[in-house]
């Protein structure tokens, strides 16, 4: 905006300048009776005048036009004659139209049609056609001037109230991403707590162990160090995660693809036919990453039993040497990702989904599918985690 107001107004500057050359090469060329000094004079004012009008935006053009109502008294017959005190005036009455509030703008153009009238009654014999003339060469540069800056006025609220929503946007955007960092640092916190726990058991049992028959205790120590490992991996996530302090509440049992079936269940219950299909060898997953991606299932059923009713799904979990893959399609009629919150207890949409994936080295895309509907996929790196 400011590059362009300075190429308008640099504009501006050179018109005046050119119709103040032209009107010196004019008054030259002319053979009018009246002081070619004197209306030189008047004219060069008068521009003078339009030039200031940025630090006068009223006064200015009204001097511009004031000027040559005096000047009238005295050089009448040049003024009607030479071309350039007519661009002058539609200048000054644009100027005075765009440069000033409505109010302002009104009251200046009453004035200036009054200078604009004072100099037509000194011509020789003035006529209708002559008031006509001078009144539309006021009147209708000021009526265009002053829509240009209503409709300039629009465009600038426009542009600052897209600016407020833009910046309440990436607002409520980033608070969906802390709350739902906080969620996982929850939920991560009771993995790491029940590995724990089964830590102490373990390291019991070798301790009793020890005394009975010490070669049967190393089985519940590799136990031990195989959890306490899997322990740090989870704590060094949550620690990734945890941006506050986490708030006071009962942490919720942690759901596991062990318990797909049962949640299947549920949105079967609540209207969305949904199939399951799983591909590859079933094995034990770590805690977390089991958690996410029991997480990123849940969310995208939510999303397809609120946004595309009617439609059925299919659940399919793939298992890979080195990766998890789960794929959710449904058959609705597609939709573009939202990134907005929804405010529900099952997350935050995509931005949830994708915050889980990218914290066990993930990816996760969502869009509509080639055949219809709406497809989400996501991919978990099973070496990464056991690295």
């Amino acid at each position: 905006m400011d590059a362009r107001a300075l190429v308008r107004r640099r504009a501006g500057d050179a018109l005046i300048v050119a119709i103040a050359v032209a009107t010196t090469i004019e008054i030259a060329l002319s053979t009018v009776p009246d002081s070619k000094a004197l209306l030189w004079a008047s004219l060069m004012a008068s521009d003078v005048c339009l030039l200031a009008r940025r630090r006068f935006p009223f006064g200015g053009p009204l001097a511009a036009t004031a000027i040559l109502a005096v000047a009238s008294f005295f050089v009448a017959h040049g003024l009607r004659e030479l071309a350039m005190p007519v661009l002058g005036a539609i200048v000054a009455g644009w100027v005075m139209g765009y440069g000033n509030d409505r109010r302002r703008a009104i009251l200046g153009l009453l004035l200036q049609y009054v200078c604009v009238q004072i100099t037509t009654a000194h011509f020789d014999q003035p006529g209708a056609g002559d008031v006509l003339f001078t009144s539309l060469l006021i009147g209708g540069p000021w009526l265009a001037g002053h829509t240009v800056r209503v409709r300039q006025q629009v465009g600038w609220e426009l542009e600052e109230r897209t600016k407020e929503l833009v910046e309440a946007r990436d607002e409520i955007a980033h608070a969906a991403v802390v709350d739902e960092r906080l969620r996982i640092a929850r939920e991560l916190h009771d993995v790491v707590a029940h590995s724990i726990s089964v830590m102490t058991i373990q390291a019991g049992a070798a301790r009793l162990l020890l005394d009975e028959g010490p070669d049967r205790a190393e089985e519940p120590l590799l136990r031990v160090e195989e959890t306490g490992r899997e322990t740090l991996s989870e704590m060094r996530r949550l620690l990734g995660v945890l941006r506050q302090e986490e708030p006071s509440g009962q942490l919720e049992a942690r759901p596991s693809l062990e318990h797909l079936d049962a949640l299947l269940e549920q949105y079967r219950e609540a209207g969305l036919p949904v199939e399951l299909v799983v591909e590859g060898d079933e094995r034990t997953l770590p805690q977390g990453l089991d958690l996410a991606a029991y997480r990123v299932v849940q969310e995208a059923l939510t999303n397809t039993l609120k946004h595309a009713a009617g439609a059925t799904a299919v659940v399919r979990v793939v298992y890979r040497r080195d990766s998890l893959e789960l794929t959710i399609t449904d058959s609705g009629r597609g939709r573009a990702p939202a990134t907005a919150p929804s405010w529900e207890r099952g997350g935050h949409g995509l931005v949830g989904m994708r915050e889980r994936a990218e914290i066990y080295g993930g990816r996760l895309e969502a869009g509509p599918g080639v055949g219809g509907g709406f497809v989400v996929e996501a991919r978990f790196p099973l070496e990464r985690v056991a690295a």
